[in-house]
């Protein structure tokens, strides 16, 4: 299964009760250089119920500028939440969550 084929996927939790959808794949690069390409494994995955601010990276950073502009950002993104690839299980058109209370989205440096 490819990253991509994960995005939209409905995610549901140990109780079968709905979480939202994929919304990002998190990669991490820790194996070797393949020629011109690095070697990515999926470290986990953004699930939500907003895929606008995922989508446009808001999600990944915390928001500078106007107040304004970080406030609509805050709002955007108050429900998303991560999911570690190792709590996860992949099923027939949903991915199955082992716990119920997912973290929040870790920030990149």
């Amino acid at each position: 299964m490819r990253g991509a084929d994960l995005l939209g996927l409905p995610v549901v939790g140990p109780g079968g009760e709905d979480l939202g959808r994929v919304l990002d794949v998190r990669l991490v690069q820790d194996g070797p250089i393949l020629g011109a390409f690095a070697a990515l494994r999926i470290e986990g995955l953004v699930v939500g119920r907003r895929a606008l601010a995922a989508r446009l990276g808001y999600d990944r950073y915390d928001a500078q500028g106007p107040w304004l502009v970080a406030a609509g950002v805050a709002r955007l993104t108050r429900g998303t939440r991560y999911l570690p690839w190792a709590d996860l299980q992949l099923t027939d058109g949903e991915v199955r969550s082992q716990v119920a209370d997912l973290g929040p989205v870790p920030k990149i440096a």
